[in-house]
């Protein structure tokens, strides 16, 4: 089967079609390729691409100019450090590695550290700390020469994914059990630093005042179970939402790319409105326990969309635009990020199954 489609034309409709809450013809379409998929794809040194800031931008424009002419998709100037940003504040040194997204050292090493850490976030000045001075001289570097103005506050690393990064995820997932005032008190100071953080950097970015939502990345909360997540994640996520997404019409996002289905009800408790979660379930599962969320996905990323051929990935596709039906509830993209490798073809099938099977309202 043939999946040839004009691209331009798609993506001038799919803009269209973003705010779901008015009055659209299709289902809209999502895809990001990140650094990872960036150096997978020109053979690049991973390490260099998120240390040097002309690598990284002189090579972000050469794929650009690929996914122009076979996806009309444009890869912009950004700040892309991988995963890590918001941890580093914490103290972890960076770990750069030729083949891989960089990760962090963790600062916390033994449950008796904690308190340390925690006196010493009290203290510091945020904007001094881990990758924020080179996040804000590489931003002003690409509004100079770019003139793309970036603005950062719209969402963070979420608590559980946190405390893997600042503990090491084996650490926190023991500690939180053999050590968990400590846990408790370390979750209060990633609550008070987060706000701090994501207040300073929205002031010093110029983020909008009347953007209208906020959103969590936390693969790591799929790993606990929901009393878990209840007793020492829950209220500090709300927390978050509640000061940065406050009014019913603000979007609490939530992605995580790990099983997260036994985590929808406690999600759906603080709020959560949109997600892009959990690879190995289809959106009907998500519907019967939120109902009314929008739904970022749910192609499987590796399984189908970077293994699969492109009628597996046009046919898993249909099947989540006619589980969503017409209630506006999809938009259409994998349960997670694209991974590295996967393929022009394979992306083609998913827009191919959108216009096909997506001009449902």
């Amino acid at each position: 089967m043939a999946f040839d489609l004009d691209m331009k034309k798609f993506w001038e409709i799919n803009e269209k079609c973003k705010n779901l809450k008015g009055d659209i013809i299709r289902v809209p379409v999502s895809i990001h390729l990140d650094g990872d998929w960036i150096c997978e794809y020109l053979k690049l040194d991973n390490a260099k691409y998120y240390s040097d800031f002309e690598y990284q931008q002189e090579n972000r424009l050469r794929c650009s100019e690929i996914t122009e002419k076979e996806l009309a998709y444009t890869i912009k100037p950004d700040v892309d450090f991988g995963v890590i940003m918001d941890s580093s504040i914490y103290g972890g040194t960076v770990n750069y590695e030729s083949n891989a997204t960089p990760t962090l050292k963790p600062v916390v090493n033994d449950p008796e550290e904690i308190d340390a850490l925690i006196e010493k976030m009290q203290k510091v000045d945020i904007l001094e700390q881990g990758l924020i001075p080179k996040y804000l001289e590489w931003r002003e570097k690409i509004k100079t020469r770019y003139g793309i103005d970036l603005k950062y506050g719209g969402g963070i690393k979420g608590c559980a994914t946190m405390m893997g990064q600042i503990c090491g995820i084996t650490n926190f997932l023991t500690w939180i059990i053999t050590n968990p005032d400590e846990i408790h008190r370390l979750i209060g100071c990633w609550l008070e630093t987060s706000k701090r953080y994501l207040k300073i950097m929205r002031e010093v970015t110029g983020f909008p005042e009347d953007h209208r939502g906020f959103a969590f990345a936390s693969d790591v909360a799929g790993m606990l179970s929901p009393d878990l997540y209840r007793e020492f994640i829950m209220e500090a996520e709300k927390e978050l939402y509640d000061t940065f997404a406050p009014n019913p019409e603000d979007t609490r996002f939530y992605h995580a790319d790990y099983h997260m289905l036994h985590l929808l009800d406690s999600l759906r408790e603080i709020g959560v409105n949109a997600v892009n979660i959990d690879p190995y379930i289809e959106p009907k599962q998500i519907m019967e326990k939120m109902p009314g969320v929008i739904i970022h996905g749910q192609i499987p990323p590796t399984k189908v969309l970077l293994y699969g051929t492109p009628e597996e990935v046009y046919e898993c596709a249909k099947r989540d635009i006619e589980q969503a039906g017409q209630s506006k509830q999809l938009v259409l993209c994998t349960a997670g990020s694209i991974n590295p490798g996967t393929s022009f073809e394979n992306l083609k099938a998913m827009c191919r199954a959108a216009e096909d099977f997506g001009y449902i309202y």
